[in-house]
């Protein structure tokens, strides 16, 4: 995904490979139970308002929880590859193989998995699906095993089938579940990215008819800014919700359409990348953290300063901008907040003010662990 991979890094790079090697053991050791990457989720409704802070202050009443979210599974796969590549230590590719068998053997018959929290047992999420075909296509490329390739393949069938996209005036935007909502730009811009994985995979570029139509609805939505809006209205929900974790979501989306652009010489995949760079800029603070929305500084949260870390890493390597220097900021920020166990904490402060949470959530972690093993392929140091 960056093109300086299979770089040799310089010296002064290499000093962050110690760094992330810690980061690995320390969650391999915490968060893999039976090769699943499983723990404690920051969760939705009520956890995430409170419950989680009770945790956090009072850890003896936490209930052990192992959710196995596809997305820290994959994740968790995808850093254990970058950084067999980095090291040529073959125990990170063999944790990798590992982590994607289980993705593979958790998949349901229909090509689907489970959401893992108990509030969304009914749902399926694109965003889960999405991940667990990467971490199986990424496999497949790698090792040519056709299993993984096949099982990808079923994920595809299921969101053609059962999840589906919704009409815009400008193109398609693919759906969030299996049961219709607003329309969200995010899970547009990472299908976009899958799509792409699958035609390379595979050589067939028919993966890719929808990608034009999809284009056409971000670039519709995109505010001036470069921002592109969490949720819009539909037929299936009626609400629009301009911003929500503004940066955060922006960082991803534009991370996907830059590695879809460069992968496929899109161009106009590649301007949107580019405009949503320019808006994450605004996003990082002089102290390398990022503001969590367009109306707030606080919470600081650990991961989106790495996750928009690596989006304007990302489009700077592909040479189309040069924010070095911010995305650097934002990795030393990360950097100065790991522990001498190699975890990285707390994972936010300022919540509603004076909160802080300090639970441990593998899913972030495995996050943190991908942006900074992909940064340690750039020979430039930190």
């Amino acid at each position: 995904m960056n093109p300086t991979s299979g770089v040799s890094p310089t010296p002064n790079a290499i000093a962050l490979l110690p760094r992330v090697r810690a980061l690995h053991g320390h969650v391999g050791a915490r968060h893999l139970h039976d090769g699943r990457l499983a723990g404690a989720d920051q969760g939705v409704r009520w956890n995430i308002r409170v419950w989680r802070f009770v945790k956090s202050y009072l850890p003896a009443l936490r209930p052990r929880e192992r959710f196995y979210f596809l997305q820290g599974q994959a994740y968790w796969a995808l850093a254990s590859w970058t950084l067999g590549d980095l090291t040529g230590d073959p125990a990170f590719h063999a944790a990798a193989r590992e982590a994607t068998r289980v993705v593979r053997d958790t998949q349901r018959e229909d090509g689907a998995w489970a959401y893992p929290l108990p509030e969304r047992r009914h749902l399926i999420a694109t965003v889960e699906g999405d991940f667990g075909a990467v971490a199986m296509l990424e496999a497949y490329e790698r090792d040519g095993d056709r299993a993984m390739l096949d099982a990808a393949l079923r994920w595809h069938a299921y969101l053609e089938r059962e999840i589906g996209y919704q009409e815009h005036p400008a193109g398609l935007c693919v759906n969030y579940f299996q049961k219709p909502r607003g329309m969200v730009p995010n899970n547009t811009c990472e299908w976009i990215w899958v799509l792409g994985r699958f035609a390379r995979a595979t050589g067939d570029a028919g993966f890719l008819k929808k990608v034009p139509a999809m284009l056409g609805f971000l670039e519709a939505v995109m505010e001036p800014s470069g921002e592109l809006p969490y949720e819009l209205p539909s037929v299936h929900e009626n609400r629009l919700q301009q911003h929500y974790l503004c940066y955060q979501y922006n960082a991803f989306q534009c991370m996907k359409l830059a590695w879809y652009a460069h992968a496929h010489g899109d161009a106009r995949a590649r301007a949107l990348a580019v405009r949503l760079a320019g808006f994450l800029t605004g996003g990082v603070l002089e102290s390398g953290a990022v503001r969590a929305s367009c109306a707030s500084v606080n919470p600081e949260v650990l991961y989106y300063a790495d996750a928009v870390g690596m989006a304007l890493h990302t489009v700077s390597s592909y040479g189309w901008a040069d924010h070095f220097a911010l995305a650097d900021r934002t990795f030393r920020f990360v950097l100065g907040h790991q522990r001498a166990d190699g975890g990285l904490s707390p994972f936010s402060r300022g919540d509603y003010g004076l909160l802080s949470d300090r639970n441990e959530y593998p899913r972030y972690l495995a996050m943190s662990l991908y942006h900074l093993a992909e940064r340690a392929r750039d020979p430039r140091g930190l």
